[in-house]
């Protein structure tokens, strides 16, 4: 029997259609977002002026959006290097590494308005290389150490407090010891919650995973980013990207916040990208 209309045509169940429908759509959706991002995501600096010049826009687009307090980790060129040791001189060669990249970020931002005025150094600790650059209106401390967090604190809650206040590579480590660089108990916890104040505005730190380079970078304000390259190569290859503040992070150990944790997306997307 014959249903009338019906002759020569194939029946499709609509719940079928509207599910290939909705499949179709949602691939289309996740291709869009994934071209958007790429659309989106900052170039890897291949020299250390191009960082700086990233990192001084991020610290002032975060200053007038609002944040007082930053942090910026910046990634040092190599100095001196040898084939046992990138570092032989230890802090000190590195803070030479690190101060003209500074230094060229702050003639910049001390043109911004409302952060006008000379910057005077001053050095905090000799043996760890903490040093302090301030004006009247803004400070940046290179190299703080949990020994120096007092003398920060000071800086940042007293009475001549600066406008905006930046931590640039810090030194101290709370994540994996039985007991932290800040000590254990309220006086860990003290120090913790003062040190997330300072929100990360400008993030470039460099990693070998799976025989391949990977660079997290992060400008404020937006997004975070994994990039890979190979050892036989320069380009990189933009492999993850992740929301400021979504709570989750790209690589262990790459990331500033100790009670963030790795997705197994990321790990993923590392080992077959």
């Amino acid at each position: 029997m014959h249903v009338h209309g019906s002759v020569g045509r194939t029946w499709a169940h609509p719940l079928r259609q509207t599910s290939v429908k909705f499949t179709s759509d949602r691939q289309t959706a996740i291709r869009s977002a994934a071209a958007d991002a790429r659309a989106r995501t900052l170039p890897v600096p291949t020299r250390p002026s191009e960082q700086c010049v990233q990192a001084t826009a991020a610290v002032e687009a975060a200053w007038k959006s609002g944040c007082a307090r930053q942090r910026v980790e910046l990634l040092l060129p190599l100095i001196g290097a040898t084939d046992l040791d990138d570092w032989p001189g230890g802090v000190r060669q590195q803070f030479k590494a690190i101060q003209p990249l500074v230094e060229q970020m702050l003639r910049t931002l001390k043109q911004v308005e409302g952060l006008q005025g000379a910057l005077v150094p001053e050095l905090w600790d000799d043996g760890d290389a903490v040093a302090c650059y301030r004006s009247a209106n803004f400070a940046a401390v290179i190299f703080p150490t949990a020994s120096t967090l007092d003398k920060l604190r000071q800086l940042a809650e007293g009475p001549t407090a600066p406008k905006l206040l930046i931590i640039i590579n810090p030194q101290w480590e709370s994540q994996g010891n039985l007991v932290s660089d800040f000590g254990i108990g309220p006086w860990r916890a003290q120090r913790e919650a003062f040190v997330a104040t300072f929100s990360t505005t400008y993030w470039l730190r460099q990693q070998r995973v799976y025989g391949d380079i990977v660079r997290v970078l992060h400008a404020h304000p937006g997004q975070w980013q994994v990039h890979r390259s190979s050892p036989t190569s320069n380009a990189n290859e933009c492999i993850s990207t992740q929301a400021p503040n979504s709570g989750a992070m790209l690589l262990p150990g790459f990331l500033p916040h100790p009670t963030l944790t790795c997705p197994t997306a990321f790990g993923s997307a590392l080992r077959h990208a």
